[in-house]
Parts: structure tokens; sequence; C-alpha cells
């Protein structure tokens, strides 16, 4: 079997009992940090780190991350935007002189392949931390032996309300329960939306999203319907038949870019987007998606994002941009929660002397973050109290429409409605 693992290079066989020695791991790991430092000259003009324009040198710091990259969803511009900051930041100046070492991978949207990466990155290859992940899985299969081994997930994309209510688990984004919820209030409040269907699909923690838009309909007196499907075998154009056969005004979609264009095809053969509106999660602001799905879903379609309109021109947009364009990523929303991970990760360590950096104190650095700022999120991010049970870190996003093909930003920021917040 093979693993992506673009932090030493490209693909590298894996064991089928995805056990790796200390040493094949460590040396990874040390691998990827001689290749961050030796293609690091000359520096890159973007802001990173400490911005000395030399490459770091010291011993490497070992992070780690795991995402569902194939399976259900392709989540890994997430780490892939994660590991461009890093190695940015390595050429940089690293983080007080030290390297960054990163390795992430694949758990196949599988919770038992999520648990046997976590032990290989924690114990096998001792990672300080786990960094810019991006996965339906993992939480549900790790959260409580992050917490056991006192190890931080900050993760770039975090789905399952295991990750919500874990102790040791912060997202930087809010997640596709909070991010829906917020699209319904908009709808209800702006686009007349009184009632909604939610289609719930067979992938871990569907259900507890579909609780969340049903928990916020209850309270606000609108109609909401729920149905199931098998995402992985769909047949669109009989899901959106049992939609449209709920009369709702809107209908809900948890996807990822590479199942919402034929969604939303099926959606336009039988003339769904002339009755119900379409209400998407943040993954769905991808620059490719307004010419996968064409002229017919302008002025039909509606994103909550959770990271700032890469329309804007400010300081931390150029510089994202500039950081994905040198690392050839496409600039989506899951690269936007990679780098941001991955800064708020950086400016964390930044504060640990050099000869002082560890597993415990990488925690408590990232523990201490209560007021990163930043145009790309709506609010300040905040790990939050470090011994609550659950945190959902950022509380905020806008409200994007696709008009004459291309994203219109429709909102200031929206935020989640509290009463849905566990």
């Amino acid at each position: 079997m093979l693993t992506k693992n673009k932090a030493c290079g490209g693909i590298l066989p894996q064991r089928e009992e995805n056990k790796m020695t200390l040493n094949t791991l460590q040396k990874r790991m040390l691998i990827a940090s001689a290749v961050a430092i030796v293609s690091a000259a000359p520096a890159m003009a973007a802001d990173c780190g400490l911005n000395t324009g030399q490459a770091a040198t010291g011993a490497p710091i070992p992070i780690g991350a795991i995402t569902t990259a194939s399976g259900a969803a392709d989540m890994a511009n997430a780490p892939h935007a994660a590991e461009a900051y890093f190695d940015c930041v390595n050429a940089n100046g690293g983080i007080n002189g030290r390297p960054i070492a990163y390795t992430w991978e694949d758990d196949q949207t599988r919770p038992d392949r999520a648990a046997e990466h976590a032990t290989s990155l924690v114990e096998d290859g001792g990672v300080y931390a786990l960094v810019g992940g991006a996965s339906i899985v993992d939480c549900v299969a790790t959260a409580q032996y992050y917490a056991d081994n006192g190890i931080i997930n900050l993760m770039a994309a975090a789905v399952a309300p295991q990750c919500f209510l874990a102790q040791n688990v912060a997202g930087l984004n809010s997640g596709p329960r909070y991010s829906l919820v917020s699209a319904v209030s908009f709808a209800h409040e702006n686009l007349g939306v009184n009632s909604v269907v939610c289609p719930q699909p067979s992938i871990p923690g569907a259900d507890w999203i579909c609780d969340g838009i049903e928990t916020y309909a209850a309270l606000e007196g609108m109609e909401y319907s729920h149905l199931t499907f098998d995402q992985m075998s769909a047949d669109n154009e009989s899901l959106v038949a049992q939609l449209m056969a709920t009369g709702a005004d809107a209908t809900v979609y948890i996807g990822s870019p590479v199942t919402i264009p034929p969604f939303l095809a099926a959606m336009e053969a039988l003339g769904a987007g002339d009755t119900m509106k379409v209400l998407l999660p943040s993954p769905a602001y991808n620059p490719f998606i307004p010419e996968a799905i064409g002229p017919y879903w302008n002025d039909r379609l509606w994103v909550n994002i959770e990271f700032g309109p890469l329309s804007s021109s400010n300081a931390e947009v150029d510089n994202f941009n500039e950081v994905m364009s040198a690392a050839d990523i496409t600039p989506d929303g899951f690269a936007q929660m990679g780098y941001m991970a991955a800064r708020v990760a950086v400016e964390a360590m930044l504060t640990i002397p050099a000869d002082d950096i560890s597993r415990e104190t990488v925690t408590a650095a990232i523990q201490g973050v209560q007021n990163f700022e930043s145009d790309m999120l709506c609010r300040p991010w905040a790990f939050g109290d470090a011994d609550a049970p659950s945190r959902l870190a950022n509380r905020a996003g806008w409200m994007v429409e696709l008009t004459d093909g291309a994203w219109n930003v429709l909102s200031d920021c929206v935020d989640v409605d509290p009463r849905v917040i566990q």
C-alpha cells in the first residue's frame, strides 16, 4: 500500500500493519527537515516567522498531522498548505533557529487507520504536536488518546463531534455543523427561508451536523426535514427527487469539492434550483467550483466561509496567496485552514527558547493562544480554557453567493448561534 507524504518528497511505501519503528519515522522527519533546509535558499519574500532570510539549521522539531485524503473525501490541501508555510518559516530562521520537520498521514476515512497513525506519530515519531490535519474520522478514534498523552491536535479542519467535545483538540475551522447552522440562519433572516431539509451522508458525525440544523430550526419555528443517503455510491438524481418531495425552501449539502459538482448537476437537471436554495459549508469555497458547476447556479448558491474572502486585499490574504503560489498549491478553503493552523502553531512556538522546545512546552504554548487575530478570521481565535472538556475556537464566518461566475461576499461576520453550541 502507498501513502502520500509530501513532506518527504512524494509517495512512500507503507507497511501493511501501518507501524513504523522509531528510527524509521524519525529518519523520515529528519529527511523532511533536511530537504526543506537545502531547498530554502534564496528565502521567500513572504512574511514567515522570524523573516531572517536564513535557513534554520538547528535540531528539527517533529510535527505531524492526520488527514482524510482518500475514501469519502480528499482534504489533503490542508496539510499541503501547512507544510508550505512551515517550509517558508524554515527558510527564514525556523523556530528560533530550529526547523520544523513535518509529516502527515492519510487515514483513508477509517478510524482504525487514524488510530494507527496517531500511535505511530506520537509514540514512534515523538511528535511535539499535530498541526494542520483535516479529517473526518481522526477525532472519533483519537481524541481521548491525545488527552492521555498530553499532546495537542491543532486541526486545520475538524469535522466529527469528538473534535469539538475534546480537551486536547482545537480546530481552526468551525466545522460543518456550525458552518451550516450559520448558513441556515443567514438564509432564514435574509433570504426568506422558512423550511430546510438536511440530507445526511453516511459518514461519521453527519447525524450531529444535521442535529445542529434541526435544533436551530426548532428554535426559530422553521420546518425541518431529514433523510439519509450513502454518499460513496449516491444516485444524485434520486436524492434530489427526494429533497424536492419535501417541499423545503432550501437544502443544505454536506460534502467536499469532489462530491458537490455531481450533486449540483443533478439539482440542475431536475430544475431543483428553481425552487430550492442550496446552502453549502466552507469547503465549497473553491476557485474551481464556479466553472465546474456552470452559470445555472448564479444567484442560486450560498456558502458560509470560515476564513476571509480570497478576493480581499490585505496583508494576510496577500501572504497566503504568495506562500501558496510558491508551493503550487490551489488557494482554496482547505488551504486557508492549513495555513492558519500552521500560523497559530508557529506564533505559539516562537515564544519558546530554542533549547526548551519539547512536547510539554509546545502543548502549553498552543494552549496559551487566547487572542490570535488575522485578516482571515472574522473574530480572534482562542484555544480557551486548557481544562475545558470541549471547545469551539472559531465562532464566526462570512456568507458568499455565486454571482456572475464568482464568489460575491454578502455579509460581515455571521456568528454561530450560541444556542446550538455544545
